[in-house]
């Protein structure tokens, strides 16, 4: 299908051909035949680079000329930000496109003058619940990696996404690129289904055999490895011998680091082009140990990439990688979740360490494996299945279907999180509401409606039990409690766990409440180890009163998660004592990227906390943990706090103000420029900025009092 046959406006399909695309992908052809710009909802199963993004931009943008509001959603903030990026082509059109992928409790009715919102999925149910004005005005929503619905964490919140949409008729275009038995969901949505087998580039996979140094493709050729070389070596090299990328996905961090390292000195040459990338991280803000670790493998063309990393490095080797600057990366399986890093050849680890070696499943190495395969450069793509036991395990995965999706909402988590959510938002105002709803979930489609019944007699207990909900007659209502838990998207149990301990206190330091918030189900995607050698110095703290006791009423929670907790509480406790973050992460083993990950939570939750409190009297306790919010979200000491309102000024220079006698906005306001130039991390440009910065927001608090 050429793009002129599509009913839309001569400017639209103008601005299609500028962007290169004359004709539809055998996948975009079918959505528009199966009625996607007639408002029919849609579910695209595709590979990767089929061009299943473009479905949904066509929904949008059919959505805009009607008159409607588009929403895009997807899982993670950063592919968030490249589709937003993305799309931002159509303002030449006139369409204003927006993001939005934090602040939960905020209603968002800035974002009205938007006509396409893009949103992670946690935000937009926030906005979901939150319901400002402009919510009736949306009438299309994508849902990016559809498939998610199964996952334990995101799951739930995308299944409720759907719902939600479902009762308000919105069309919902689903794109996934990995999904067994793709027809439930169809079913499930009440959409067309379009699936498709197309790419752009040919994919070839196959499997190696370690005792015969062999690799086997799907198409017949065989491919032998030296026996002097590992797998990854033979195709790092022959990736460098050929001139093509090569992705290596394993299962651990350090597994990453250490076969990155082990490549790196196959290929003894730096390689010119890499200079620049390595000047780019010794400039950035990653940390110096990261720096200096990722340095000497960059300069030799090759990266390893991973959760733990800072957001700067990230962002650098994704960046080489694109421009082909690095030959190889070698990733945990978080770079294959929707981030656009194809290669020539991609080799797949599929054991996976829970307690003991388990294989991962054959939608996960489908998902890994789209990455082979460059429109622009390659043939054809390669992905190789690295650790096989047998012949059979290999044909498996290689021939395998990938597995259905199961619903994650009979958690009891997500159970609970969704029906004070649904009541508190007025979407369910009575008992018989909520069965309605919930009748309309993946889980119960599946499972059986009756389910329902179930889920909503443990939710209502469990919430009127804890005050954060009151029926009169056959009304539900959420109570100012559960209003508040609501809007602060936190777990009620999270709530329950922090009010029982601090209602048995008067006050508490710092490490107090971090140990707390860190025992909450809501600190669960935090990814902490070697916490069990903190048992002694954590049960010496307790006994001091330092921190709290492990809640005996809270099944989920047992002593090691108490031991997590604390040494969460210690992480978090140096980062507001402004010790250096090198010292941090070396001190207790964690990267940059689970600090920020730590830090945003913590953030998140103490601000939670502090509204929570407040609510139910425990003023002493609000206000404190409202400072502390403050302080892990700079990283700073409670006197710092005025000078870091000021633009460009972090923990680093406040600090460095605030010693050199400088300790508030209007001092800073009121300080010749020149004064501070020649202190450390300042220079004259930047020195100039952060006073005229301060001069702004002393004036804007003038205006304020006058």
């Amino acid at each position: 299908m050429r793009v002129e046959e599509l009913r839309l406006p001569d400017d639209v399909v103008e601005a299609l051909k500028k962007r290169g695309i004359t004709t539809l992908t055998p996948p975009q052809a079918e959505a528009v035949k199966k009625g996607l710009l007639e408002g029919r909802s849609i579910v695209v199963v595709a590979p990767t680079a089929s061009g299943k993004t473009l479905v949904g931009e066509l929904a949008l943008i059919n959505t805009w000329l009607n008159g409607g509001k588009g929403v895009y959603v997807s899982p993670l903030k950063a592919l968030a930000e490249e589709k937003y990026e993305e799309f931002r082509f159509w303002s030449s059109l006139g369409v204003k496109v927006g993001i939005t992928t934090g602040d939960y409790d905020n209603p968002g009715e800035e974002l009205r003058r938007y006509d396409w919102i893009v949103a992670t999925y946690e935000r937009m149910d926030s906005i979901f619940r939150l319901k400002p004005s402009w919510l009736s005005e949306v009438r299309t929503i994508v849902i990016d990696e559809l498939h998610m619905v199964g996952d334990e964490d995101r799951g739930p919140i995308v299944e409720l996404l759907a719902v939600r949409s479902l009762l308000d008729n919105l069309q919902i275009v689903g794109l996934s690129a990995t999904v067994g038995e793709p027809q439930i969901l169809s079913e499930w949505l009440g959409s067309e289904l379009v699936v498709s087998d197309w790419r752009p580039v040919k994919l070839v996979e196959g499997f190696y055999l370690s005792r015969k140094n062999l690799i086997v493709f799907s198409d017949g050729r065989l491919e032998e490895v030296p026996k002097k070389q590992t797998l990854p070596q033979h195709c790092y090299m022959k990736a460098i011998n050929e001139n093509y990328q090569l992705l290596i996905f394993v299962q651990a961090r350090k597994k990453a680091e250490e076969l990155s390292s082990k490549l790196a000195s196959l290929n003894l040459e730096e390689i010119p082009e890499a200079k620049d990338l390595v000047r780019e991280l010794e400039s950035s803000e990653a940390p110096r140990t990261e720096v200096e670790s990722l340095s000497k493998v960059v300069s030799r063309g090759l990266a390893y990439h991973h959760a733990g990393l800072s957001l700067a490095s990230r962002k650098i080797i994704e960046r080489g990688f694109r421009n082909r600057v690095l030959r190889a990366v070698v990733a945990t399986p978080t770079l294959a979740a929707g981030i656009n890093l194809p290669a020539r050849r991609v080799v797949v680890y599929t054991r996976r360490f829970e307690g003991f070696l388990k294989p991962i499943t054959v939608a996960e190495f489908k998902q890994m494996a789209g990455r082979a395969g460059r429109p622009q450069y390659d043939p054809y793509g390669e992905a190789i299945v690295a650790d096989v036991s047998s012949e059979e395990e290999g044909w498996g995965y290689v021939l395998g279907r990938p597995e259905p999706v199961e619903s994650a909402l009979l958690q009891d988590r997500a159970v609970r999180i969704s029906t004070l959510a649904l009541i508190a938002s007025g979407d369910a105002r009575t008992p018989e509401d909520l069965v309605n709803i919930f009748e309309r979930t993946l889980a119960c489609f599946m499972k059986g409606r009756k389910l329902s019944v179930n889920m909503v007699r443990y939710g209502l207990r469990l919430l009127s039990d804890e005050g954060m909900i009151e029926e009169s007659g056959s009304l539900l209502r959420a109570t100012k409690l559960g209003a508040t838990v609501s809007r602060m998207y936190i777990d009620p149990l999270s709530a329950i766990i922090i009010l029982n301990d601090l209602r048995k206190i008067i006050t508490a330091k710092p490490l107090y409440y971090l140990t707390l918030i860190a025992l909450t189900p809501d600190f669960g995607r935090a990814r902490i180890t070697n916490y069990r050698v903190y048992s002694a110095e954590a049960r010496s703290s307790l006994t001091m009163g330092l921190i709290p006791e492990p809640p005996e009423d809270v099944e989920e929670i047992g002593y090691y998660d108490w031991l997590r907790a604390y040494k969460i509480g210690k992480i978090l406790n140096e980062w507001i004592e402004e010790v250096p973050e090198d010292e941090i992460l070396h001190k207790y083993g964690i990267g940059s990227g689970d600090l920020r990950v730590l830090v945003e939570t913590a953030e998140w939750l103490t601000y939670a906390a502090s509204k929570v409190c407040d609510v139910v009297g425990l003023r002493e306790h609000s206000k404190k943990l409202e400072v502390l919010s403050a302080r892990v979200s700079h990283g700073i000491k409670e006197e710092l706090l005025d000078l870091v309102r000021v633009r460009g000024v972090g923990r680093v220079r406040a600090r460095i103000l605030y010693d050199h006698g400088i300790k508030t906005v209007e001092e800073l306001a009121s300080t010749d420029p020149s004064k501070i130039a020649n202190l450390k991390s300042f220079g004259p440009k930047v020195a100039s900025n952060v006073v005229e910065e301060a001069r702004k927001l002393v004036g804007s608090r003038r205006e304020l009092r006058e």
